[in-house]
């Protein structure tokens, strides 16, 4: 490989194919010694250090074995796991109830509930993690799950199909196995690509040092770093998803395979069962709490009282409500009123 200039290089293959190789560092304005600023900059954009190895250093077999979450959770996880004990956090209760499930036999039936606040923020607040019971040992631990039964609970589409087979020599579905044990808020996937759901989950997680998360895990801090799973029913936080998060790593190649193949991006498949129910419940891209009339109202008016005209206050606000019960829109009236 012969250097032409920093950043730049050319070789020629076996054949006589000369190959250019140019690194971002060949642009004075990104080189990385006069112009460290932007590598910084531009680093935060990605979610990972293996894509950013790859599509910015050009070194191909970066990625092999790289954990996906564990880097996100250990520098951020302060801002994205939130503690309900030392903070008091809870959820508002007029927010939308949400839910991810996947089902298991001898690997462990998972299950996660939270809410999507009015701007569009994901909380994940409780989860189950069992192996080795039926629908019909799992009913009463479902059933006392925060927010299970009212929630959508989006799942794998293949617990749809009718592949279990029953005494009598028919099929039936597993989904209808638990709808027969008053299990009924289950609701298939839009979609269950491994890849584009862990891409989905980093989205939420991504550049940090500038924006909140959209995609916040109550635990309790006593509870975030468990050595193995903790089976069982917990509504006072998900220990297991965050487990399972902090292994999740890509598939790696040893020396001798990637003579011939390219680096696989390919997740481990294994201790993904909650990870799976987060990758449901993001693909299904849960739309924001639609805030209500009167909250609608109360922001408009707002500004008037804390000016201190609290009679003008309270007149916008009789005004705006009524207009709203007629099928007008709040913010419509106030901004031609104000006009």
């Amino acid at each position: 490989m012969h250097e032409i200039i920093r950043g730049l290089s050319k070789r020629k293959t076996p054949n006589g194919v000369t190959v250019i190789r140019c690194h971002y560092s060949c642009d004075p304005e990104r080189d990385p010694v006069a112009n460290p600023q932007w590598k910084e900059t531009e680093r935060k954009k990605y979610t990972s250090e293996g894509a950013w190895q790859r599509e910015q250093e050009i070194v191909h077999a970066a990625g092999g074995g790289e954990r996906l979450f564990a880097d996100i959770l250990m520098r951020w996880g302060d801002k994205i796991i939130i503690d309900p004990r030392e903070s008091g956090f809870q959820l508002a209760p007029g927010w939308q109830k949400i839910g991810g499930f996947d089902s298991g036999k001898a690997n462990p039936t998972a299950a996660l509930t939270g809410s999507v606040d009015d701007e569009g923020t994901i909380y994940i607040c409780c989860e189950y993690y069992q192996p080795g019971l039926s629908p019909h040992d799992h009913r009463p631990f479902l059933q006392r799950l925060h927010g299970f039964l009212e929630a959508e609970v989006y799942a794998d589409p293949t617990i749809f199909y009718q592949t279990q087979a029953q005494a009598d020599g028919t099929f039936k579905a597993i989904a209808n196995l638990y709808a027969e044990e008053g299990i009924e808020c289950l609701t298939s996937a839009p979609e269950r690509h491994e890849l584009l759901g862990m891409e989905r989950i980093l989205a939420h997680w991504h550049d940090l040092d500038n924006r909140e998360p959209t995609l916040k895990i109550i635990c309790p801090r006593a509870y975030r770093d468990i050595a193995r799973p903790i089976y069982g029913l917990h509504n006072e936080g998900c220990p297991n998803l965050l487990w399972e998060l902090r292994r999740a790593r890509r598939a790696e190649l040893s020396a001798v395979q990637l003579v011939n193949k390219n680096p696989t991006e390919k997740v481990v498949d294994k201790d993904n069962h909650l990870r799976d129910c987060l990758k449901y419940l993001c693909l299904a891209l849960p739309e924001p709490t639609r805030k209500t009339q009167e909250q609608l109202v109360r922001e408009l008016v707002r500004p008037l009282a804390e000016a201190g005209d609290l009679t003008s206050a309270y007149i916008r606000y009789l005004q705006m409500m009524a207009a709203g019960e007629d099928g007008f829109d709040p913010a419509t009236m106030w901004r031609r009123r104000r006009r």
